[in-house]
């Protein structure tokens, strides 16, 4: 048994949090102490799916913004709690809980340390926030045993800006509930749609209403479509601060007919059994694990190029993929799914080939395991190895 301390900036409803969920779930049942320590951005719903074996610890302080003085009573908060706990494993999730979690893990000398890289969000600064942010991920690598990157892109991107020794990068995918996303039945109150002359054409997209997700571009640009197009509807899953403006700027359109806001959706996998084409806009991200549930679903794809992305979207084969700034192609694409049932069909079926089996939630896991295993093992023998030369040298 391995005493275990996670640590999160947000515990909400999102891919990271939804990782780190099941990861501590995992870790109890097989008997680890686990502990997961989370900040003030939280959701009952997912507290209350910890296992009850799992110690949770919230700190008000820890928050997504830089804060000085809430990130310096973060840090002493949670140094008090390393000195107390003596972990084994102290694993990091998300940048700012990754900066401070590594700084305080430094606390509990004999713990091996393992940041798990989500996002990079260094990527979409610009000048000296930029390198800032940089500079602090540079650093915290000369502390961490390990890096878990999401996607082959993520660590890619690592290596690239001089962020850790590549035996230090491990890629393991993102884990979830795959089999739930095969032969899914759809959501009926989606089915009941709006009333039009033709079968109803569903655009799905399934992500927080964040800013960093755009949902504001691809409204504006999706605006043509549902004009020229009566049957489609944009579908799209998730809550956030965006929604009153999207709610906005589709009235002020003259689409709000067509366009669904379901909110937060814990039946992600009936929603997309609903929808007949997926997209996902976002500017930066890791690996989105709305993308892989795209293809578990079988639906053609119409996404923004993202690091890792041609895992799960081989271009003109399941789908498109766009360049990040490129709206206007990306209109195109999702208007030539939309007209084409055929091409719908064709591009439908090769999402359900391919195989995404190491995104397997029990698969994730085990490998996590491996890791802390390899890096235990080798702190174990590191700490036999100078033992072994403090006797030799007291012979001596």
């Amino acid at each position: 048994m391995s005493k275990i301390v996670h640590i999160i900036t947000r515990f909400v409803n999102g891919g990271a949090d939804e990782n780190t969920l099941l990861t501590c779930n995992a870790q109890a049942a097989s008997g680890h102490d686990v502990s997961l320590v989370y900040g003030a951005d939280n959701t009952n719903r997912m507290v209350a799916q910890l296992d009850a074996r799992v110690r949770r610890v919230c700190l008000p302080s820890l928050v997504r913004e830089i804060a000085l003085a809430k990130d310096v009573t973060t840090l002493f908060r949670l140094a008090r709690l390393m000195r107390r706990l003596r972990p084994d494993v102290v694993h990091t999730h998300t940048s700012k809980a990754g900066i401070i979690g590594r700084v305080a893990a430094l606390a509990s000398p004999g713990a091996v340390i393992v940041h798990g890289v989500h996002i990079l969000p260094f990527t979409a600064k610009r000048g000296a926030q930029r390198l800032i942010y940089l500079g602090l991920e540079k650093l915290m690598a000369l502390t961490t045993h390990a890096f878990i990157n999401v996607s082959d892109g993520m660590r890619d991107e690592c290596l690239a800006h001089g962020i850790g020794r590549p035996e230090r990068h491990w890629v393991i995918e993102s884990g979830m509930d795959v089999a739930k996303f095969r032969g899914a039945l759809p959501a009926g109150d989606i089915l009941s749609g709006i009333s039009a002359a033709d079968v109803p054409i569903r655009v799905g997209y399934v992500a927080a209403l964040e800013r960093r997700k755009r949902h504001r571009e691809l409204l504006e640009a999706v605006v043509p479509l549902l004009k020229r197009h009566m049957a489609m509807q944009l579908v799209l899953a998730g809550e956030g601060p965006e929604r009153q403006a999207l709610e906005t700027a589709a009235r002020e359109a003259g689409v709000e007919a067509q366009v669904r806001l379901l909110g937060f959706r814990d039946d992600v996998e009936a929603v997309l059994a609903a929808c007949d084409v997926c997209v996902f806009v976002s500017e930066r991200e890791g690996l989105p694990r709305a993308l892989v549930q795209y293809a578990l679903a079988g639906k053609p794809i119409v996404a923004t190029r993202l690091p890792g992305i041609e895992r799960v979207l081989q271009h003109d084969r399941n789908g498109y993929l766009v360049d990040t700034d490129s709206f206007d192609e990306f209109t195109r694409r999702l208007e030539a799914l939309i007209v084409d049932p055929e091409l719908r069909e064709t591009m439908a079926a090769r999402s359900m080939v391919i195989d995404l089996s190491d995104w397997d939630a029990a698969r994730m896991t085990e490998r996590i395991d491996g890791v802390y295993e390899a890096l235990l093992a080798r702190r174990s023998l590191a700490g036999g190895r100078a033992a072994w030369r403090s006797r030799r040298g007291r012979l001596i």
